[in-house]
């Protein structure tokens, strides 16, 4: 049966109905915007809770703090080379964004990787991208190049420390950086490596390309992150008497490694647990194992904290301006 919405007996004009109300949000979505900042410190505190003493027994050490402070700049700077990435490749794929609602939208997604399971940082994406106005399929598609090319990345670095830490055996680790190139050669590859992604997941295949050249760029900030992200973990190790010239390799290539790795374990929050036992294969190389645990647990430390510093610090920079309004005549 259908439904009329006008009648033919009515005289005159209609009454004006006047604006539409809001559509309602349910209490979910309402509560959203306080439940992940929560959930997102829970996260935090989590990664860092019994560290205390670790932390403290390093700072302790004499001549330790110039080491700790190193670490923490170089950890600063590889979180701002991953959003030079994350930027370029939106850039690139999706409508002009201002510089500040792109560098909220990314760390408060970013800051989301301390929630267990990697939905939330493609809910924050998606819910604050389409307010910026970017449709969804572009957010999704930079979200999944920008992981695809941070672990191809790391995985192409990972075997930089594969002769101090595994031997000639190791030769295979060759293949992933191998497939980088090509793929820094030929970036139209990767696409069809995010259609296979998406098509795992049972999602859609993202419709947006990006252009060989902000693919490249977008590689080489990821490889610039990793890079700078290894020169932390190296300032601990020579902290704790790690040999330098040996431990740069190891470090860089460890770190790239273990994190790239560890990042595909989505259970886990920031991947914890997963990287540290990675890192220590790859520190007892060139540390003994007490010195290696040491290491691997401060750099977690350091890199909660160079991430909470600069994505803080970020989001409080980039708070949304009050606009002023100026009284109207009477």
């Amino acid at each position: 049966m259908t439904v009329p919405t006008t009648t033919d007996t009515a005289v005159g004009p209609a009454p004006d109905p006047g604006p539409a109300a809001p559509a309602r949000r349910g209490p979910l979505r309402r509560a959203l915007p306080v439940l992940f900042p929560l959930a997102v410190v829970t996260g935090i505190g989590f990664a860092l809770y019994g560290r205390a003493g670790e932390l403290a027994a390093l700072v302790l050490r004499p001549g330790s703090v110039p080491y700790l402070l190193a670490a923490l700049a170089a950890n600063a700077l590889a979180v701002l080379c991953s959003l030079a990435t994350w930027r370029t490749l939106l850039a690139d794929l999706g409508p002009p964004v201002p510089g500040r609602t792109a560098t909220r939208i990314y760390f408060t997604s970013y800051l989301g990787k301390y929630v267990p399971g990697a939905v939330w940082g493609v809910l924050a994406q998606l819910r604050m991208g389409g307010a910026a106005g970017v449709p969804a399929p572009v957010v999704l598609a930079v979200f999944l190049l920008n992981l695809i090319v941070a672990v191809l990345t790391g995985l192409a670095i990972g075997p930089v420390a594969a002769p101090w830490t595994i031997g000639a055996e190791a030769w295979w680790l060759v293949l992933p950086g191998a497939v980088t190139v090509a793929w820094a050669v030929r970036p139209a590859l990767l696409h069809r490596l995010a259609t296979a992604a998406a098509r795992l997941a049972r999602r859609p295949a993202p419709t947006a390309r990006a252009s060989d050249r902000g693919m490249r760029r977008a590689m080489a900030c990821a490889t610039a992150s990793w890079l700078a992200g290894g020169l932390h973990l190296w300032a601990l190790a020579v902290m704790l008497g790690a040999p330098p010239l040996t431990a740069l390799p190891v470090c860089v290539g460890g770190f790239a490694l273990a994190t790239a790795a560890a990042s595909l374990v989505v259970v886990l929050p920031d991947g914890w647990g997963a990287r540290e036992a990675l890192l220590l294969l790859a520190l007892t190389s060139v540390l003994p194992w007490q010195e290696a645990t040491a290491v691997a647990v401060a750099s977690r430390v350091v890199c909660t904290l160079s991430e909470v510093l600069v994505g803080g610090s970020a989001l409080l920079l980039t708070l949304p301006r009050r606009s002023r309004t100026s009284p109207s005549a009477p």
